[in-house]
């Protein structure tokens, strides 16, 4: 980019848009054929455009509200002043910060605005200056990120045999959602065990499912499986019912949805209630926000897996970037690449490589939009809102 004068932002679009499944998901609280997420575009007075995508959750038009809520703060701005931006939304004796702190008491759904802004701003930087995303943050550490294979809840000989697909094509580490009755969670793991073999990584998510009592027989009962790792067991706002199980029990334990702040994950981290911290750009507020999770947690020799919620190729890319260049990560990553029947975007982000993804190599976050597929997620979207 040659130019005296530094870009403006000039407009800001939020698009909530349908993500559809392969299959049903299921979990202890519900089965699910789709789910949301919301499309960022920032436009600037170039031409050049940044991608961003928040989670639809709770709704994505809760999200977009607080986009709008925030574009105040962005229009005329130059988009390179991305910590300057960031600075503004944390400080609470801001007006910008002021809409932060209220949404957040959401379920933190202004981090997930945040994140997807962010993203979107850090895609114009890497598209100005013609970088990808992983060189602005300081170079890659891996071309590829290992991801595990999510194995869906299901009749447990189709369980096993999408597990022994996933390893034919590389896959170490694999996922499933427990907390659906201990007998039926002892069946289907000890399924894939002695179907997998040894060596296979195999982790169970409860979805803070259970009770601390609950939790610690439950996880004892399945502790002969040699599970790698048991992720959010108890409800996320249970610290002490947290630190309660990781004292009981031999399997280590994953911190998930209890760490949706920077400040919560500190607690969390500085409590030593995980041996493995779960987040993504989104919980925390932006790629700088995780980069200090991902430090805090080294410090303390934690490691960290990426989560992943309802996502298409822009999110899945730029998590790709961010995570690439991070040097505490877990070997298997969350990603709904595996599970997702479309994408919006024209690149093939979810081409595996022996259960690895490729961190793109292009510009910016390195995707372009399908304007057709958008059209098609959104009629979707809205087809979904009127048959609740």
């Amino acid at each position: 980019m040659n130019r005296e004068e530094p870009l403006k932002i000039t407009r800001i679009s939020a698009t909530p848009l349908a993500v559809p499944f392969k299959q049903t998901h299921v979990t202890w609280t519900g089965a699910y054929s789709a789910k949301s997420t919301l499309l960022i575009e920032i436009f600037t007075d170039e031409g050049i455009v940044g991608l961003g995508e928040a989670p639809g959750i709770p709704l994505p038009e809760m999200v977009a509200m607080i986009v709008a809520e925030f574009e105040e703060f962005l229009i005329g701005r130059d988009p390179f002043e991305i910590n300057a931006f960031q600075e503004q939304a944390l400080n609470s004796q801001s007006k910008a910060g002021l809409v932060a702190m209220t949404w957040n008491r959401f379920r933190n759904v202004a981090n997930s605005a945040l994140g997807g802004i962010d993203m979107a701003l850090w895609d114009i930087v890497g598209k100005a200056t013609g970088q990808p995303l992983c060189r602005l943050l300081g170079g890659k550490l891996r071309d590829r990120v290992d991801m595990f294979a999510w194995v869906h809840r299901k009749d447990t000989d189709e369980m096993v045999k999408e597990a022994l697909e996933f390893q034919k094509q590389g896959f170490r580490a694999f996922y499933l959602k427990i907390g659906l009755g201990l007998q039926r969670d002892m069946q289907d793991i000890a399924a894939l065990r002695e179907a997998l073999g040894t060596e296979a990584l195999i982790r169970g998510d409860a979805n803070g499912a259970w009770t601390p009592v609950q939790a610690v027989q439950e996880i004892r009962a399945l502790e002969r499986f040699g599970l790698d790792w048991v992720e959010q067991p108890v409800t996320e706002d249970d610290f002490d019912g947290f630190e309660r199980v990781s004292r009981a029990v031999a399997v280590p334990l994953c911190i998930d949805q209890g760490v949706n702040t920077n400040q919560l994950a500190y607690q969390a981290i500085s409590r030593r209630l995980a041996d493995v911290v779960c987040s993504d750009l989104h919980r925390v507020g932006g790629l700088m926000a995780f980069r200090e999770l991902a430090g805090m947690a080294r410090l303390a020799n934690i490691g960290i897996c990426r989560h992943a919620g309802p996502e298409f190729g822009i999110s899945a890319a730029a998590h790709l970037h961010l995570i690439a260049t991070i040097p505490n990560l877990t070997l298997g990553n969350q990603t709904y690449a595996t599970t997702i029947a479309d994408d919006i975007v024209n690149e093939t982000v979810s081409e595996f490589e022996e259960g690895a993804l490729p961190v793109p190599d292009r510009p910016g976050i390195g995707v372009t939009l399908n304007p057709d597929k958008v059209a098609k997620y959104s009629k979707m979207y809205r087809k979904m809102r009127e048959a609740r």
